[in-house]
């Protein structure tokens, strides 16, 4: 199982997708990180983080899939 982020980076503007894996590690193939779905992830571009724990990651957010 899984879950899929459409993000627009504050900082750049970049459009990316983020894959992480629900109660496993995966490497997402998009950016390069590792880690579930609650380990912070970087822009691939600008490298500016992003924490799925954090308060107002929803505002970057445009989509999320989940997958199993």
């Amino acid at each position: 199982m899984g879950v899929v982020y459409k993000i627009r980076c504050e900082r750049c503007g970049t459009q990316f997708e983020h894959q992480a894996g629900i109660g496993l590690v995966f490497v997402c193939v998009g950016c390069g990180e590792s880690g579930d779905e609650l380990s912070p992830f970087f822009c691939p571009v600008c490298n500016q983080k992003y924490d799925p724990r954090g308060d107002g990651f929803s505002n970057y957010v445009s989509e999320v899939y989940r997958w199993d």
